[in-house]
């Protein structure tokens, strides 16, 4: 700096740090403690993953330079960002990996308000640099201001960070919500969507109903974010994994959760007595809670009227859940949406899937509406997913063969109690309905054999209740009901 006094420098030093803005605040400050100590270089720098400080403003010659990262190791700087400030001649024994043909530098370390490191300002010089304290007293001014904008910098970053994840958060809720799915163009699909849209904004508790993969749980969402209560929680109670030991206190915390928003229970019909009782008293103690707002909306494959008379289900859980009833109607009685819904998964799964398929091929389609859907449109997304991973052409051609994946033994047993050649009956294969029948013994032996294939993994990519098409909690409520144990099992480890 030019000048010969105090007042002068200071004066530089605080017109130069007035005029620093934006992306050129810390080259700026680069340049001004290059002038203060007569310096060929000189940086300002935060500290980097891996032992490592990247410089934000560089100063050499003279001249602004491109920012870099290097390593700590081997300089003087590995000492200034332990919060040492060091000055004077270099030791090139003590730091090798220094700026050849530099003599002297000054270090200084940048911190946190918790005396964090943040990072350091130095300046090499081809002589020794010993700085007067007038001089060390304007780089603590510099070394202040340095500290305060890149504390302002991780502030910024912080946010965007911050910002990003909301921004994914939101898109995952987005696509939890995404009604997108319901796609169809049959009167019955129709109807089911228009009492929909008339439910959603009211504050009634609906019951949904339809044998399963019909896509229960995409209508309670379309259900949630077509109400006021969009914004608010969807807390999901997953009702068929619940065990009879499950406390109250959970159920009242999960309650709490879902407050201003939904609660859906998920196949409420599984629930075991014991628990229908516990969530009736919990579900009486939230509504004399003034502060409790919850909207019920629950899934069911049963048929709960039934299961009233029977004693099986408590009526008062059922009036309290079916004030407004609705009933997704199977595929096999919607044979228009096989096309849209199609569409639908090939839009969803194609490109995370690397597959150029655009259109279904036409004899394709023609099959599939023929065939009678016993996993419903679960099944048909699944098929959709194994043509997409199988075939990269534009026209994507699905074969279904519901008999191919099984055991000659079990072929022979379907085909003699159908009795239809190499078509399943036109209603779904339920586990539920089947125990009653002869083919129990099938569906049982067919899960088994499915579970011994996956090493007895339910959940996951490989597990076994995405082979058979049902969900890990489903599956495993059929076992019980089919009294299917691991531990049971001869070849149980």
């Amino acid at each position: 700096m030019s000048g010969n006094g105090a007042d002068e420098q200071l004066s530089q030093l605080a017109a130069g740090l007035t005029r620093a803005r934006g992306n050129a605040f810390f080259p700026e400050l680069a340049a001004l403690l290059a002038e203060l100590l007569g310096a060929g270089e000189a940086r300002i720098c935060e500290v980097a993953p891996n032992h490592r400080a990247r410089t934000l403003g560089v100063w050499r010659n003279g001249a602004a330079a491109q920012p870099f990262e290097y390593d700590l190791a081997g300089t003087p700087c590995a000492d200034v960002v332990t919060g040492q400030t060091v000055a004077g001649a270099l030791d090139s024994a003590r730091y090798p990996s220094a700026p050849s043909g530099q003599r002297g530098y000054f270090g200084m370390p940048l911190t946190a308000n918790d005396g964090a490191a943040l990072g350091h300002l130095c300046a090499y010089a081809a002589s020794p640099l010993m700085p007067s304290l007038r001089a060390r007293a304007l780089c603590d001014i510099l070394a202040v201001r340095a500290s305060a904008e890149l504390r302002l910098t991780h502030v910024k970053r912080e946010r965007a960070m911050l910002r990003g994840q909301r921004q994914r958060l939101l898109a995952e809720v987005a696509a939890l919500h995404d009604v997108s799915q319901l796609a169809g163009v049959s009167e019955a699909h129709q109807r089911m969507l228009a009492e929909v849209r008339r439910v959603a904004p009211a504050n009634a508790a609906v019951l949904v109903s339809g044998e399963p993969g019909t896509g229960k749980a995409l209508v309670a969402r379309a259900v949630h974010a077509g109400s006021p209560r969009a914004a608010k929680p969807f807390v999901v109670i997953d009702c068929a994994s619940l065990s009879i030991g499950s406390e109250m206190d959970a159920l009242t915390a999960t309650l709490a959760l879902a407050s201003g928003g939904t609660l859906f229970l998920d196949e409420v019909g599984a629930l075991a007595p014991d628990m229908q009782a516990k969530l009736v008293s919990a579900l009486a103690t939230a509504r004399t809670d003034a502060a409790s707002d919850i909207r019920l909306v629950a899934t069911t494959n049963r048929d709960l009227q039934t299961a009233v008379t029977r004693g099986d289900f408590r009526e008062d859980l059922f009036f309290s859940l079916a004030m407004f009833p609705i009933r997704i109607p199977p595929l096999r009685a919607r044979v228009e949406d096989i096309a849209p819904l199609i569409d639908a998964f090939v839009r969803k799964h194609a490109r995370r899937l690397g597959s150029n398929a655009v259109s279904i091929d036409p004899d394709s389609l023609a099959e599939l509406q023929r065939y009678s859907w016993p996993g419903n449109v679960r099944e048909l997304e699944h098929l959709v997913e194994r043509a997409l991973v199988t075939s990269d052409a534009p026209v994507l051609k699905i074969v279904t063969d519901p008999l191919a994946s099984t055991s000659p033994a079990e072929r022979a047993a379907l085909l003699a109690a159908t009795g239809t050649g190499r078509r399943l009956p036109p209603g779904p294969l339920d586990l539920e309905d089947s125990m009653a029948t002869g083919l129990h013994a099938v569906q049982r032996e067919h899960i088994l054999r499915v579970l011994d294939a996956t090493h007895w993994i339910i959940e996951g990519n490989s597990g076994a209740a995405l082979k058979l098409g049902l969900k890990p909690a489903t599956l495993r409520h059929r076992m019980k009901k089919l009294g299917i144990s691991r531990a049971l099992q001869p070849s149980a480890g």
